[in-house]
């Protein structure tokens, strides 16, 4: 005969570490199933760093080395790159010299990005365009443009605009565009 009483309850039933198990399981794909939607906002929202990173890196060495750097964007390809001044062995290269050290390249179609248009001051340049590139000057100045990015899984639209002068990058959620000034604005 068994003893019933506090020692005969001691332990887990094979049902109850079941069903401990489920649960663990279900939280585990909610949580799985939650990261795989955030995934593709942060692979967007990093590749947006990554170029306005690479856009204010140019600008300063430009300024640094005293050198003409350039950013070329292949629209077809969904890729930028910038151009140093440098050969890839070491030197300078001339500008009539094809052989320029490439760097920064950046393939944004492997992370679901589109690089829908680049406009270079009054002329916006589409997927038909293959090669358009801005040039960085060693006093630090550029020409005015900004580059629309779109993010194809979620339809999500992104604008960044370089200012020519100052170099200032502006961030725009969605897609954008500058109003021309007008008189009324300088008084």
């Amino acid at each position: 005969m068994r003893a019933a009483g506090p020692r005969a309850a001691a332990g887990f039933t094979l049902v109850e570490l079941m069903v401990v198990g489920v649960i663990i399981v279900l939280i585990g794909g909610i949580a799985y199933s939650s990261w795989i939607a955030i995934l593709p906002n942060q692979r967007f929202n990093s590749a947006i760093r990554n170029l306005s990173e690479v856009l204010f890196e140019t600008r300063s060495d430009a300024i640094a080395r005293n050198r003409r750097f350039e950013i070329h964007y292949d629209l077809e390809a969904d890729r930028y790159w910038v151009r140093t001044p440098f050969r890839p062995g070491g030197g300078f290269a001339t500008t009539d010299d094809e052989e320029h050290l490439l760097v920064k390249e950046t393939d944004l179609s492997r992370m679901g990005i589109d690089l829908m248009e680049v406009t270079i001051g009054d002329t916006t340049y589409s997927n038909k365009d293959t090669d358009v590139w801005v040039v960085f000057s060693p006093l630090g100045s550029s020409a005015y443009h900004t580059i629309q990015l779109r993010q194809t899984q979620f339809e999500r639209d992104f604008t960044l605009e370089l200012l020519p002068l100052t170099g200032e990058i502006r961030m725009h959620d969605g897609l954008f565009e500058r109003e021309p000034a007008e008189e009324s604005d300088f008084k």
